[in-house]
């Protein structure tokens, strides 16, 4: 019986090994990559980048603290600014609504996998004990 498990688990794992090369090749993937590359390429908007990184940085320690942390206000203004103008960059456009598609994609297979999952599953599928 084993080897039937492992025959059956070799042939799950070769198609979803397909799938993701099904994927790769696909040209909203390639978009993907490419708008990825030119938001964090040198070509980028690497300023940006930098300016919301440090700012994300700075802003981290005081969070725990909260509104009673005297530089509060200013780091999360600063946080705020700096993350406006990475998202208005054109890169970051365009890495967004390559991100949106290639999720569009990927969440149908996904629930698809979710679904087969949960049929192999013993016990109840929801919080409530119902169906």
């Amino acid at each position: 019986m084993n080897a039937v498990m492992n025959m059956e688990r070799t042939e799950l794992a070769l198609e979803a090994w397909r799938t993701v090369d099904e994927i790769k090749r696909s040209p909203i993937y390639r978009e993907f990559t490419e708008a990825e590359r030119a938001l964090l390429g040198p070509s980028g908007p690497a300023a940006e980048l930098a300016r919301f990184a440090a700012a994300k940085d700075a802003y981290e320690p005081v969070l725990r603290f909260g509104k009673h942390h005297p530089d509060f206000k200013r780091l999360a203004a600063e946080l705020a600014a700096a993350k406006t103008a990475l998202l208005s960059t054109p890169e970051h456009r365009r890495y967004a609504a390559a991100q949106d598609a290639i999720n569009a994609v990927l969440d149908p297979i996904a629930a698809g996998i979710r679904a087969i999952q949960d049929d192999c599953r013993v016990g109840t599928k929801t919080h409530c004990g119902k169906r």
